[in-house]
């Protein structure tokens, strides 16, 4: 499947928009995922680009082309062995688009999330044998982007973040910049785009579980 047009659309239009990843994690490897990508604080920015149909020269999806490539994700998604409740959701007021899906262990989230984007299958979620949660992040995000100083200034101002939940707590983190929740059971990290564009592993984070 290619690259899926709501995240095509942070590769051109920029501007003010948030990605939040979303977790739920539980010990026997099963769990929740949500992907939340918000333009709601440029939606006319980013309505303009739609209807004018092109961006720097371009393409940009229609509306029509968009609901009908989320319809072809939940049909993709929902055939990988593990996964279920495959959901998405769009509203072109906002400009508010959301994935949602259950899966029954980590590679049938990595297939997923593989899924998304048309590059070579990569590791994205693993559990080593030191009672850890592992997150190798790769976002689609064209690299080339960094060196445009047009749009330094927009991507500073768009955040990834991510929100983790296990049903045991947390003993250590290896990401310096991520955050744990008062019950331990949650972690939070958020970086600016274009820190991201410039080192992706600012993302990476292995989690370690008391016993």
């Amino acid at each position: 499947m290619k690259k899926i047009m709501i995240l095509a659309l942070c590769f051109f239009l920029t501007g003010c928009f948030e990605i939040t990843e979303r977790i739920k994690h539980n010990s026997d490897e099963s769990g929740d995922y949500s992907l939340i990508v918000d333009f709601s604080k440029s939606w006319f920015r980013t309505k303009s680009a739609i209807w004018l149909e092109e961006v720097d020269g371009v393409s940009i999806p229609s509306e029509e082309d968009i609901k009908n490539k989320l319809a072809d994700f939940r049909t993709q998604a929902s055939k990988i062995e593990g996964v279920s409740s495959v959901t998405t959701k769009y509203d072109f007021k906002t400009y508010i688009f959301t994935f949602k899906f259950k899966y029954s262990n980590l590679k049938a989230l990595n297939a997923v999330l593989n899924s998304m984007n048309n590059e070579d299958p990569i590791t994205h979620f693993s559990k080593s044998k030191e009672n850890s949660f592992q997150r190798f992040a790769s976002y689609p995000i064209p690299k080339n982007l960094v060196n445009n100083e047009d749009k330094k200034e927009d991507l500073n101002d768009a955040h990834i973040t991510t929100i983790y939940t296990f049903d045991k707590e947390v003993s250590q983190l290896t990401n310096p910049n991520s955050k744990l929740s008062k019950s331990k059971q949650t972690v939070f990290l958020k970086q600016n785009i274009y820190n991201v564009l410039k080192n992706n592993t600012l993302m990476n984070n292995t989690i370690y579980f008391n016993p």
